[in-house]
């Protein structure tokens, strides 16, 4: 481990360096206390120290001056508080002996001077160790802290940073930077210090004396990077998925639709040992694969009549569908949305403006969809767990400042109209706290060069787009992931910061350089993907990977979602969902309108398309969920179809055997069990006229079955 030395003769207490640290560091100017814009009980602090100016004015000049004592520092209400002789609802937050407290009282008895802007800007964090390994029975890490200033100093600020960790079932972190381990695992540990990062990754091993590497095949750069990951966490990846359990799973996955019976006999006859792949590139090419891939668009670019007007929902829907079927790239598709402008009918993506009314909102938005970077906070404050400044946030806004709207050409009625989005030569965005006029400023990066007559979204697009963008690549490859795995290699899917890093770092990078490889080509990773071995293992656990699914040690389980399922059972009983006011044959996960109301698909959490974040769609279960599967009228109405599968089996005169294989075909995707084989046959054997009832109730006990309700 690198070793820090702090020395030195000694110095002035700074109120920039040391004081504006340590309310950070003790949670005085946290959201929950006098950091919050109106402050608490009249004492207000700028959230993490992000105005040292309006800091220094509360704590010397507010209430006449009356929380610092410069003639007996000791006595000052600032620590009488802090310290709990006097009456705190924030409890105790110093001890008279710690060096925070002395710094403190030096402060004062110097004279609380304010050094905020003539101290050297902090330039970089540095955390020692930057990664580690901890072998049982080693259970704690010392963390130290060095920051590095303009004027080319160094100092040990560990007793100044504030300490997270991302994961507090793995270990903890002690406000010393002294990091304790809770169970085996990765845990990320975050420093701050004057709005900066810095991040430790520590690597916590059980002894396990038995665990030997059985270095499984490897089918390309994915099952490399995840299987070193799997092997340096004593990780055994689980074995491979049978082949009834991977059709099934590519095909809710690429096309979001179950196999037939003849699909699924015609995979599981095949001799060819390269079949697998054959599926998935036929899969790639089917129309569905278009229907699937503009729902998951569909849901983040506000594809609803609300926003979108209803003639614009359906024309909106279908340019994403088209886009999908012509495997638009990324970086065209994300083009075409930032920059898009005139009629909203005529030229869909401009529609996506329609629901973002600020210069705002509009950054926001663009920011989470296409750079995974959450910057809302940024609006009233820098923050406060990333490095986005107020500049960051006003200035990726100031590139839509001149986005305006009117109305038509189409027009019907309120609800009813086209929108036009076009562009004024004037408008600009102004810095709430500075008052200065913001110019247009990549994010995390440089202030945009902009002739008079350039289009500000058009240059944002090229930046947002380059191959070298260090968030573009990586967040489109992350969400890919996600739509595949059920989880995102950095989760939440849309939520990238320091603080919270990826679980593969190598494999995200790894992704994200072969999708700027194939040019942005949405296909081909999802190809390389679904190829890999990482991603056809089965989803039964071993003893040593019970915790790996974080770590893609097996096949994660999760609930179908909504239009998934829907389509799943309409599928299983040989029917289909009849939407009113829509075409006859329209999937679920083709309905273009997110306003569209359907009780079913709102129960298991379709998403109203009102949001950009993934979080919108909800994945929790909930009773009316059960209620839906165990006697709802749309599972009703499929399975009771008379033209269904469950009447055409029952008039067909099949075997009984040869019934039960297809029903279960179309459902699990599997053979069934010779114990389910018989218990149903018995079943059939003894039913007499009523027949199909006992068939469309087997079909009803395996639509909810758990195998059918769940990927896996």
């Amino acid at each position: 481990m690198n070793r820090v030395w702090a020395g030195g003769a000694p110095r002035m207490v700074s109120f920039h360096h040391d004081i504006e640290p340590i309310l950070t560091r003790a949670g005085c100017n946290a959201g929950a206390c006098h950091g919050t814009p109106s402050g608490k009980n009249g004492f207000r602090l700028s959230l993490r120290g992000y105005d040292p100016a309006l800091d220094i004015l509360t704590l010397t000049r507010e209430v006449h001056a009356r929380r610092l004592d410069r003639l007996d520092p000791a006595a000052s209400l600032l620590l009488r508080k802090a310290t709990g002789q006097a009456p705190h609802e924030g409890g105790q937050r110093l001890t008279p002996g710690d060096v925070q407290y002395q710094l403190l009282l030096r402060w004062i008895a110097e004279g609380a001077r304010d050094d905020s802007t003539s101290a050297p800007p902090l330039e970089r964090l540095e955390v020692f160790p930057p990664r580690d390994i901890l072998d049982e029975p080693a259970t704690t890490r010392q963390l130290r802290i060095l920051a590095h200033f303009g004027d080319g100093s160094r100092r040990d600020v560990t007793h100044l940073t504030r300490f997270g960790v991302n994961d507090d079932t793995i270990a903890v972190v002690r406000p010393d930077g002294r990091v304790e381990k809770r169970q085996a695992g990765e845990a990320a540990v975050t420093a701050e210090y004057l709005g900066q990062m810095a991040t430790a990754r520590l690597l916590f091993r059980d002894a396990k004396p038995g665990f030997v590497w059985s270095a499984p095949t490897e089918q390309n750069y994915i099952d490399r990077h995840v299987f070193a990951k799997l092997r340096l966490l004593r990780l055994e990846p689980s074995p491979l998925c049978g082949d009834s359990e991977f059709l099934r799973r590519v095909f809710l996955d690429v096309i979001g639709k179950l196999p037939t019976p003849d699909e699924v006999r015609r995979f599981l006859a095949d001799r060819d040992h390269n079949k697998r792949q054959r599926a998935i590139d036929e899969l790639l090419e089917r129309p569905e694969f278009a229907d699937w891939w503009a729902l998951k668009w569909a849901d983040r670019l506000g594809c609803n009549q609300r926003f979108v007007g209803k003639i614009g929902a359906h024309l909106y829907h279908e340019w994403i569908r088209q886009a999908m079927l012509a495997n638009m790239p990324d970086d065209e598709l994300a083009h075409a949305i930032v920059t898009g402008r005139g009629g909203n009918y005529s030229h869909p993506p401009a529609g996506f403006y329609r629901r973002l009314r600020t210069p705002q909102t509009r950054a926001e938005e663009v920011a989470q969809l296409f750079l995974g970077v959450r910057i809302g906070c940024a609006r009233c404050h820098n923050h406060p767990g990333e490095r986005w400044t107020q500049d960051d946030y006003y200035g990726l806004a100031a590139f839509f400042a001149r986005v305006r709207y009117r109305d038509g050409p189409f027009f019907v009625q309120l609800y009813d109209k086209e929108e036009t989005v076009y562009e004024v030569r004037k408008g600009e965005v102004v810095h709430p706290r500075s008052g200065q006029t913001m110019p247009p400023r990549f994010l995390g990066g440089m202030v945009a060069t902009l002739g008079p007559t350039d289009d500000r979204r058009e240059v944002l697009a090229r930046w947002l787009t380059r191959p070298d963008n260090p968030y573009f690549a990586r967040n489109a490859a992350n969400r890919i992931w996600y739509h595949l795995f059920g989880q995102g290699i950095v989760e939440p899917v849309d939520d990238f910061r320091v603080s919270n890093p990826p679980c593969n770092e190598e494999l995200l990078d790894a992704l994200a350089a072969d999708f700027v490889h194939h040019n942005f080509d949405r296909k081909s990773l999802i190809r390389t993907i679904v190829s890999s071995r990482t991603y056809q293992l089965s989803a039964a656990m071993t003893p040593s990977n019970a915790d790996g699914v974080r770590y893609f040690a097996h096949a994660r389980v999760r609930l179908l979602q909504a239009e998934q399922l829907l389509d799943a059972i309409a599928s299983a009983a040989g029917s289909a969902v009849k939407f009113p006011a829509i075409p006859l044959g329209t999937s679920a996960a083709a309905l273009p309108d997110g306003e569209y109301k359907h009780p079913f698909l709102e129960a298991f959490g379709r998403p109203a398309r009102a949001m950009v974040c993934e979080c919108e769609r909800d994945t929790d279960t909930n009773l009316g969920q059960a209620l839906h599967l165990v006697g709802g009228r749309t599972i009703h109405a499929l399975l009771h179809d008379p033209a269904g599968r469950a009447a055409r089996l029952s008039a067909a005169g099949l075997p009984d055997e040869k019934m039960i294989e297809e029903l279960f075909l179309a459902s699990l995707t599997r053979v069934p069990s010779t114990e389910e084989r018989g218990l149903l046959i018995d079943k059939l054997r003894k039913s007499g006229a009523g027949r199909r009832r006992i068939v469309e109730d087997i079909l009803w006990a395996l639509v909810n079955h758990k195998e059918f309700l769940f990927q896996h």
